[in-house]
């Protein structure tokens, strides 16, 4: 999907497809979940989880300047507002914070209601720049199937790199 007049393009990992209904592309904005789930196609991924991608302005990207710099802030009470949908620091439970190749990750716990009904509390966040946009993507399972730790990162990791080829990046 491209997005942001084309300048950006999402690409899906493996078993995943992009929800037409509730992403807005024109705003930088994607969801992903198992193809079954949000589309005519019947495959499901090996990890089944609930992928948002989020791209932002032009001019934004800060990653690559200084990635240790981001990873620390978001261990500080500022950071864990940025992490919450509503900016509620005492809401986030910072669990793995690591930096690589460009990339910031970030494991937590949102003890506010997940943004969807039905979603676990655990999420895995990547920052990362694509030309001159900070990008983020999140990943979270569902309560009838909780992504371990480790799967979750290895499912925000592929996304990461799918989204990085389809843009050259």
């Amino acid at each position: 999907m491209a997005l942001v007049g084309g300048e950006v393009v999402v690409a899906t990992p493996t078993g995943y497809c992009i929800d037409q209904r509730t992403s807005r592309p024109s705003s930088g904005f994607v969801v992903m979940a198992g193809c079954a789930l949000v589309s005519d196609e019947q495959s499901m991924p090996s990890v089944d989880g609930l992928l948002t991608v989020q791209v932002g302005d032009a001019d934004t990207a800060l990653v690559a300047a200084d990635e240790v710099a981001l990873r620390s802030l978001l261990a500080t009470a500022q950071g864990a507002a940025v992490l919450s949908p509503n900016g509620d620091p005492t809401a986030i439970e910072i669990d793995r914070l690591e930096n690589r190749d460009g990339v910031v990750y970030v494991h937590f716990l949102d003890t506010a209601a997940p943004p969807v009904d039905g979603l676990e509390q655990l999420e895995w966040r990547a920052f990362f720049d694509l030309g001159s946009r900070l990008a983020t993507v999140t990943v979270r399972g569902f309560d009838r199937a909780p992504i371990d730790t480790d799967q979750g990162l290895l499912l925000l990791r592929r996304a990461v790199a799918t989204i990085r080829d389809a843009n050259g990046a």
